[in-house]
This record gives structure tokens, C-alpha cells and sequence, in this order.
């Protein structure tokens, strides 16, 4: 019995060490060119590298990262203007998987937000409170961006062209305002992906903990199925501004292979013959 322990114990270590430590962000930027009219300020390539923003505005307005207040420090988002790009390399894989959910690959974080009609409707002591109303609208999206998938970072194939809208970042699942001043206690999951068939008319006349709830514990962010690219797998992310309108990425994450979920529970499966043992 104790070398199946020794073995449970060497395996969920290492999945769980996996799971810790593996970086699913991007960790490298290959190449960036603003473009003609990116956001003036914004043109640090290296913002798009980690994690996507859960706490912003440090210094200024220090404020949690939720759907009615996305980031907007110059130091958390690229700007990509048209008719430039941004290049990221990733240490994690990204693979087509149809076993993730809803065949999501790769998610991406912008600083699109909600308008909060709670400040024009006709109740003032709602103020604030977050409210998207019977015609939502996200600002901060701007243009479309065509995203390319490459194995090699020389040979690229287009994923997706989509705006970078739904799903507003949410930075914590236990906020409750939408402009809280502190982090709150419970990380949302930035590798969680949304189901893509969900639309803006969806969330009309939502409230803010309505929201939450359908977020469902996910960070929000745009969900990107490299299966159109034809690339099984691939390392690097290219954002390809093609039209007229500016665009913000904050970060992109990498959908984690669904095996790390299956070795714990491995891990459980050698654990219970010992447990039994000890009480015979």
C-alpha cells in the first residue's frame, strides 16, 4: 500500500505542480507596429505579456477589474492601430482540442466594458449599481481584429477576425460592486472559456450580480477555436489590424489541456485503495 501512495503522491505533485507553475499567458513579444492610429500612450508591446488584469488604475483610480470597469492603465494594455500588429510567443501549446469547452482554444482579454445605464435611469438611488439595460452596449471594443495562429512564427493562418467584445474582463467572482477599491478574495478563471453562442441581447437588462452568476467563475474574455486555422497545435498569437479603428489587448490566455483534470482525478482512484486498507 505505501508504494501506491508514493506513487498517488508523486503524481498528483506533479500535476499539480504543473497546473500551478505553467504559464498560459503569453511570455514573449516577437514583433509590434502600432500602426497609424493606435491609443496615444499605449504602444508597450510587452503589456499584452502575463496574466490579464484583475486590480487597474493603480495610482490613479484604484479600482477592480469588472465588465462595467475594465483596465485602462498604459501599462496594462497594447493599443494596435490600423494597419499594425502585435506578435506573441507563448511557452504554453496551444492546441485545437475538441474536448475543450464549448472548442474553445485560446481566449483574449481586451478593455471592452458594459455602459452602466443605472446613472440615466430614471432611479437615482441605483446609481452606480450597474445595469446594462434593454439595449446594452460595450465601449472600448473597437476595430476588427483578424487572428492568426503559427506553429513556427514565420507561416500564419487566420483563426478568427472578430471584434474584442463580449466578455468584459471580471477580475474577482466575489466582487459585488463594480468599482470595488479593494481585490476581492476569489480569482475568476482566465482560462475559462464563455459559450461563444451567447450574444449582447443576451445580457440585456442585466444587473451586475446577474452577470456574475452567468459568468459562472470564468474571467470573461473572447473565446477563439483555432480549428478554421487548420493547425492542429501552435505557438504564437498574431493580431492583425485591418481596418479603421484601433484595438486594445490587455492579455491572452491558452486553454490548458483537459488531461490535468484527469490525472487528479487519477490521483484519487490510487488514494482510495489505502484509505480502505487502514480501516480493515
Amino acid at each position: 500500500m505505501r508504494s501506491t501512495h508514493t506513487l498517488c503522491a508523486v503524481i498528483a505533485g506533479a500535476v499539480l505542480s504543473t497546473s500551478a507553475h505553467a504559464d498560459i499567458f503569453a511570455t514573449s513579444v516577437l514583433s509590434y507596429d502600432a500602426g497609424s492610429n493606435a491609443a496615444a500612450g499605449y504602444t508597450t508591446a510587452a503589456a499584452a505579456l502575463g496574466s490579464a488584469e484583475r486590480f487597474t488604475g493603480e495610482g490613479v483610480f484604484p479600482s477592480g477589474v469588472t465588465p462595467f470597469n475594465p483596465a485602462f492603465g498604459t501599462d496594462e494594455l497594447v493599443s494596435v492601430g490600423s494597419g499594425g500588429h502585435l506578435t506573441l510567443g507563448f511557452d504554453a501549446t496551444i492546441t485545437n482540442n475538441a474536448s475543450h469547452a464549448f472548442g474553445i482554444d485560446l481566449i483574449v482579454f481586451s478593455n471592452s466594458g458594459f455602459l452602466d445605464t443605472s446613472w440615466s435611469d430614471a432611479d437615482p438611488s441605483n446609481d452606480g449599481s450597474g445595469l446594462t439595460g434593454a439595449n446594452p452596449f460595450i465601449f472600448g471594443a473597437g476595430g476588427e481584429a483578424t487572428i492568426q495562429v503559427s506553429q513556427n512564427g514565420t507561416e500564419w493562418f487566420t483563426a478568427s477576425i472578430t471584434t474584442l467584445d463580449l466578455f468584459p474582463t471580471l477580475g474577482f467572482s466575489d466582487y459585488t460592486e463594480t468599482t470595488p477599491g479593494a481585490p476581492g478574495l476569489i480569482e475568476s478563471d482566465f482560462s475559462q472559456a464563455l459559450d461563444p453562442s451567447l450574444t449582447l441581447n443576451d445580457f440585456a437588462n442585466l444587473t451586475f450580480a446577474e452577470i456574475v452568476a452567468l459568468y459562472n467563475g470564468s474571467g470573461g474574455g473572447i473565446g477563439i477555436d483555432i480549428a478554421s486555422s487548420g493547425l492542429e497545435s501552435a505557438s504564437y498569437v498574431r493580431f492583425l489590424n485591418e481596418s479603421g479603428e484601433a484595438f486594445e489587448i490587455d492579455a491572452v490566455a491558452v486553454v490548458p489541456a483537459p488531461g490535468v483534470l484527469f490525472m487528479l482525478g487519477l490521483g484519487g482512484v490510487f488514494a482510495t485503495p489505502r484509505r480502505r486498507a487502514r480501516h480493515a
